[in-house]
């Protein structure tokens, strides 16, 4: 979650608004009938003083289906079909944050808070905007803390997962029509950092093949730059927005996303923004599909510290394109609708194809100023 406020305040700082409220609705359905949530949030922001923005959302998550578990396929009549435990659960998320401007700078505290049946978060974040060079130049300076427990129904107590991030970034207008933004992030995590749901094949357990929970390190650092270049082309009435963003952690695991988005205006009353996006990812050093070994306490000098077969750590990339289109009902009143399909594959030769899911993403919102 500390990385995820950084990112919700970077986004804010690139673009601040007048008085609002949003409502926002979101479907994300996998194929086949797996993993389906439905997302519903609000949002707000308050010009409190001319010096002082308040901010604030709230977010329910309905999350359904079924996700494979790591384990190898247990139906004969369908071996390259991964196991699927079933799974739902709700998730309740709040956060609020205040803006306060200081001559050049923009202080902005943030508190956020998640809860679902088996884990729970509480994050906190301090971040700094200042304007320098007659406002065309921006920079910002973050750090956000989290902290969550970790409890399924079969803990006999709540385990600890801490993380860090930190962040340093800089918004550059390079001509009227050009902005630039760089963003790195340092972040950690340390604790519980294994996945409760996730198991692996021990290759020698008998009379019959069994999974047993997969063992990730306690402690991850990870680095992330972003960086962005928009556009406007006076002659389409439209920008492009051109991203690119590498991130590489403890796991061993490098990866590279690419972003194209077009802003099109049409007439007065509508923009449409089509867009994709490309990422690719190595595989985790210990991502693997079994182990050796006869129990999970046996002592085998061939099994390897940690082992996962969650194929999330494995090599893959994901596609993803759509469209999105914002109609102005009024000056006041805007309805934002959109559709975007997501694709997953391997590029492994072990991981089955049938663990990677496909997925329809679709999203609707109105925004009212006041």
């Amino acid at each position: 979650m500390a990385f995820a406020l950084l990112l919700q305040w970077v986004q804010t700082t690139r673009a601040r608004a007048e008085d609002h409220f949003d409502t926002r609705y979101t479907y994300y359905g996998e194929d086949n009938g797996r993993i389906q949530v439905h997302t519903a949030a609000a949002l707000f922001e308050k010009l409190l003083t001319q010096s002082l923005i308040a901010r604030g959302e709230f977010v329910y998550d309905g999350i359904s289906g079924a996700s494979p578990n790591g384990a190898p396929p247990l139906d004969p009549n369908h071996p390259n079909q991964v196991t699927l435990l079933p799974m739902k659960d709700t998730r309740y998320a709040g956060n609020f944050a205040l803006d306060w401007h200081l001559g050049v700078h923009t202080l902005s505290p943030q508190v956020s808070y998640s809860s679902e049946s088996d884990y729970e978060s509480l994050g906190i974040a301090l971040n700094d905007a200042i304007e320098l060079n007659e406002k065309n130049t921006t920079l910002r300076l973050g750090v956000a803390l989290s902290f969550d427990e970790v409890q399924p129904s079969f803990f006999p107590e709540a385990r600890d997962k801490d993380s860090s991030d930190f962040l340093v970034g800089v918004s550059q207008l390079l001509s009227p029509k050009t902005i630039f933004t760089a963003d790195f992030t340092f972040g950690t995590a340390y604790g519980y950092l294994d996945d409760p749901y996730k198991v692996i094949q021990y290759e020698g357990w008998l009379p019959s093949v069994q999974s047993f929970a997969e063992k990730r390190p306690s402690y991850r650092t990870r680095e992330v730059l972003l960086l962005t270049l928009t556009h406007h082309f006076d002659s389409l009435n439209g920008s492009a927005e051109v991203s690119y963003r590498f991130h590489h952690d403890s796991f061993d695991i490098f990866s590279h996303t690419v972003g194209l988005t077009w802003h099109q205006r049409i007439g007065k009353f509508l923009i449409v923004e089509p867009l994709v996006r490309f990422y690719e990812q190595s595989a985790a050093s210990f991502y693997r599909l079994s182990v050796p070994g006869l129990t999970p306490d046996d002592e085998d000098p061939a099994r390897p510290n940690y082992y996962s077969a969650d194929y999330r750590l494995s090599n893959l990339y994901t596609l993803t394109y759509g469209v999105q289109a914002s109609v102005i009902i009024t000056d006041k009143l805007h309805l934002d609708v959109g559709y975007q399909r997501y694709v997953m594959e391997g590029l492994d030769d072990k991981t089955l194809a049938s663990a990677y899911p496909k997925a329809h993403i679709v999203n609707a919102g109105l925004r009212l100023w006041f």
